[in-house]
């Protein structure tokens, strides 16, 4: 056996051990395969969608200038007038901040159209009394939320089994009152939680409206009459059979803050009933 001449042979003077393996003191991440199993078990089903800039109107702005000039001005003579230019964009105020140009209020730039779902008939469309919502009532008997900021859709309720045919706010912006073709009204919370629902007409109630005390409220119906309701006891009061004299449907009904008085609108006509109508108790 052949060996080599000057290299002493090697000494291992350090004795062989079993170590155990390290200790893993950090946790390890999974590769890639693994984390696409795991969003697979995870997924939802829903398609991924684009992020999309939604085109938004905010009101804020001009309702902050109103509170910040209030301070300052007294009346018509400290206001600033505003020039029709782009530039004074900044200096408008809501119409309450404008009484003397009646002008500001009319709406005459188109926004948007906004598609519900199922596509039918919207026959009556109310704003939340905070402004911030619309609501808006279908022939398929259901309510849309409409946020009137981005113009989307929040909730849809199936709220009556036929169309919706009269919606209307309490003064004190607590309740909603709702009717339908079938002659049924509904009492809502401003939260859409329905209390109350009782027949108030054998036929299409058109219109609704609360007296400025908010104790009782009318129903006009194609039936040709009105009938006004205690809004607590849901108790019929009085019938007004002043419209089927006539031969005509009643379409609309309005009761006149502070006062008395009962416009009833129908066909080809306008009726005015007032307090002093014999056998007419308001």
């Amino acid at each position: 056996m052949a060996t080599e001449i000057g290299s002493p042979p090697r000494f291992f003077h350090m004795p062989r051990f079993q170590h155990q393996a390290p200790r893993q003191l950090f946790y390890k991440r999974p590769d890639f395969a693994q984390q696409q199993a795991m969003q697979q078990l995870t997924f939802d089903g829903k398609r991924m969608r684009k992020a999309v800039n939604r085109k938004t109107i905010d009101y804020n702005p001009s309702v902050i200038k109103y509170l910040e000039n209030r301070i300052w001005q007294r009346d018509q003579r400290d206001m600033r007038a505003i020039q029709p230019d782009a530039g004074y964009y900044n200096d408008l105020v809501p119409p309450i901040g404008m009484l003397n140009n009646p002008m500001n209020a009319v709406t005459t730039k188109f926004v948007r159209t906004s598609t519900n779902k199922v596509k039918c008939p919207v026959f009556v469309v109310r704003w939340t009394p905070e402004g911030r919502r619309l609501v808006t009532g279908a022939s398929s008997g259901e309510f849309t939320l409409w946020n009137g900021l981005t113009f989307n859709f929040e909730t849809i309720l199936q709220a009556h089994d036929s169309p919706v045919r009269a919606m209307t706010w309490s003064h004190n912006d607590m309740w909603m009152l709702t009717a339908d073709h079938g002659g049924y009204v509904k009492y809502w919370q401003s939260n859409m939680n329905n209390v109350k629902m009782f027949q108030a007409h054998k036929e299409a109630i058109r219109e609704a409206s609360f007296s400025p005390t908010d104790n009782k409220f009318a129903t006009c119906s194609d039936d040709g009459t009105v009938r006004i309701w205690d809004f607590l006891r849901c108790h019929e009061e009085r019938i007004l059979r002043a419209a089927a004299l006539t031969g005509w449907l009643s379409r609309e009904i309005n009761v006149f803050p502070a006062k008395l008085d009962v416009s009833l609108s129908l066909i080809f006509k306008t009726q005015l009933i007032t307090k002093h109508t014999p056998e007419i108790v308001l």
